[in-house]
This record gives structure tokens, C-alpha cells and sequence, in this order.
């Protein structure tokens, strides 16, 4: 599956901007979907075990305590993982990944194959997407600024798009049709960072 970053697309992705309140009216249409959600799994001593066909892989947190820094190790390595349950559509582990600052999601499939996200998913209508997207700019470099899109076919989930703008920060993303999300933006400018906004229309084709 892959990590987002250098993915080649392999599918297109228009954008159109939208007035604000044209953006208000439509965001009401914003469908969230929810899906079914099973917990066969439970962590036991810091650890989650996932069965896969290549054997377990384990994830295991790393508790940062005084005795830890006193060995010369710091509170960034902390790392919590928690387990969200198997995702029956897609076929895939949801795992929350707590670290020190930042906060990343995990899904992992059947043959131990693993998509990172840096947002929380949302799922399309039609359940064959995935969206996430993170507005990492606020923070400084410690999460990307990203807009992940993640596709079911043939009973495989990977990435097929993914977005890292350099001037403004993903705020906002939802659904408002299976094949059409709605995105908010924070424009990040020296003089005026973080404080205006903008809104898009992303097409899928």
C-alpha cells in the first residue's frame, strides 16, 4: 500500500473555488458515513497483535517514565497505540497512533500491508474512498499539511492521490457526494497566517 508521500496519482482530481456562502449552503449536504465497525482485537500489556498471512505484527507502545528518560531517552518517543476496530468494507485494522505532539492513524490489511494517515478518516458514501487530511503548517513541520485520498478496488485499498499545499492548510474536508469532497483553507501567509480563509469544490474523475 504505501505511504502518500511521492504517490503517483492515478487518479485526476479537479478543484473550483466556491464563494463562502456558497460553501455554507452546500456544506449542509455533507454526508457522514458511517461504517460498520467490529473490535476483534484488544490490547494486552501495551501491545496490539494483528494476525496477518506473513505472521503477527505487533504494535507496541513505548511509555516514556521517568526510569525511560533517566536512561537517556525523551518524552518524544513516546508513542500509544489505540485500537479503533476491523473496518468489515475495507477489509482493514483502524489503529489511532498517539505520539508526543502529534496524533497519526493506521490501516492495516489481511496481508500486514499499512496506510498511514494524518487525519482522521472519512469515509465516502459510496464507501470505495477515503478522505484525510491534516493542517500540519499551524505546527510548524511536526504533521504535514495533506489531503490524502484512498481507494477501494478489487478488494484492495490503496492510495491513489494526495495533496501537500505549501501556502495554506487544509482546515476542513467532507463528503457532499460519492465522488465530490468539500475543503476548507486556511491561508498561511507572514503577514496574515492562519487568520483568512478560502473554499473548494474537489471533483473526483
Amino acid at each position: 500500500m504505501g505511504g502518500p508521500s511521492g504517490s503517483p496519482a492515478t487518479i485526476r482530481v479537479t478543484s473550483s473555488l466556491l464563494a463562502k456562502a456558497v460553501y455554507l449552503v452546500v456544506k449542509k449536504g455533507c454526508v457522514e458515513t458511517k461504517l460498520r465497525v467490529t473490535f476483534p482485537l484488544k490490547k494486552q500489556r501495551g501491545r496490539i497483535i494483528i494476525p496477518t498471512v506473513k505472521g503477527q505484527k505487533i504494535l507496541a507502545d513505548i511509555v516514556v517514565g521517568e526510569a525511560f528518560i533517566n536512561q537517556g531517552h525523551s518524552k518524544a518517543e513516546m508513542t500509544e497505540y489505540i485500537y479503533l476496530g476491523y473496518l468489515t468494507v475495507f477489509q482493514a485494522h483502524l489503529i489511532q497512533v498517539q505520539f508526543y505532539e502529534t496524533t497519526q492513524w493506521l490501516l492495516i490489511d489481511a496481508s500486514g500491508r499499512q496506510i498511514e494517515l494524518w487525519g482522521e478518516p472519512v469515509f465516502a458514501p459510496d464507501m470505495k474512498h477515503i478522505a484525510a487530511s491534516c493542517m500540519g503548517i499551524k505546527y510548524g513541520g511536526g504533521q504535514p499539511d495533506i489531503i490524502q485520498l484512498l481507494e477501494l478496488k478489487n478488494g484492495v485499498l490503496s492510495t491513489v492521490w494526495s495533496l501537500e499545499p505549501k501556502t495554506w492548510g487544509p482546515y476542513r474536508i467532507c463528503w457532499s457526494s460519492s465522488n465530490s469532497l468539500l475543503l476548507s483553507k486556511k491561508m498561511w501567509t507572514e503577514k496574515n497566517p492562519g487568520n483568512t480563509s478560502t473554499h473548494s469544490k474537489l471533483t473526483i474523475n
